[in-house]
């Protein structure tokens, strides 16, 4: 195996974030987040604002009545009406984790990249998670405000990150089934969580 591709889908507070940031640094390996909404643009020619319509964080709730289009892969040209779409804009991204995937180890945040990679050999998913409390906590030094408030934020981004995923791939998000590695950062810390991911690394290479 040439390269390696670590996806790290997590819920706000539960220190997803840092544990991709702090792993591609002690691998010496690139990280992707936000950035692949760049990337996207320079690739389609879509300007980058547009691409916040089906970003995980930003994302409005479908249409009443609309169906949820499950990516297949497919990118429709300029010509054609549905260039702007939602479904071609989550495409376009989804085309840019491939090739990543394809040419270079690194550690992908978020994006539904464990669905896109599913069939990948050398792709090891992993969902972070932590207890509730914990969240809150961590929340709030970000976030600042009332307890309430920030309990508030967080419901509201699991139910946008649970409909992001349900509308593009089909399944649930937060479905265990669905990463090979499943690890609550409340219990093991950060750094046991990097362990963890580096030992399901070394197991993927034998």
């Amino acid at each position: 195996m040439d390269n390696v591709v670590i996806t790290i889908a997590r819920q706000y507070g539960s220190g997803g974030r840092t544990v991709g940031e702090m792993l591609s640094k002690k691998l010496g390996i690139s990280y992707y987040d936000k950035n692949i909404i760049r990337m996207a643009s320079d690739d389609s020619g879509i300007h980058e604002e547009l691409f916040g319509r089906v970003d995980e964080y930003n994302s409005a709730k479908p249409p009443l009545f609309k169906k949820s289009s499950v990516y297949t892969g497919e990118l429709v040209p300029p010509s054609s009406k549905d260039f702007l779409s939602d479904e071609n804009l989550f495409s376009y991204q989804a085309k840019v984790i491939r090739e990543l995937a394809e040419k270079e180890s690194c550690v992908i945040i978020g994006r539904c990249s464990n669905y896109i990679l599913k069939d990948y050999p050398n792709v090891l998913s992993v969902f972070i998670h932590a207890s509730w409390d914990y969240r809150i906590q961590e929340a709030s030094k970000k976030l600042g405000g009332t307890t309430k408030e920030v309990e508030k934020y967080l419901q509201k981004d699991d139910k946008r990150k649970f409909e992001f995923c349900r509308r593009f791939t089909g399944q649930e998000w937060t479905d265990a089934t669905n990463y090979d590695l499943c690890l609550d950062s409340s219990k093991l810390g950060y750094e046991m969580c990097i362990e963890e991911i580096e030992h399901r690394l070394k197991m993927m290479k034998r």
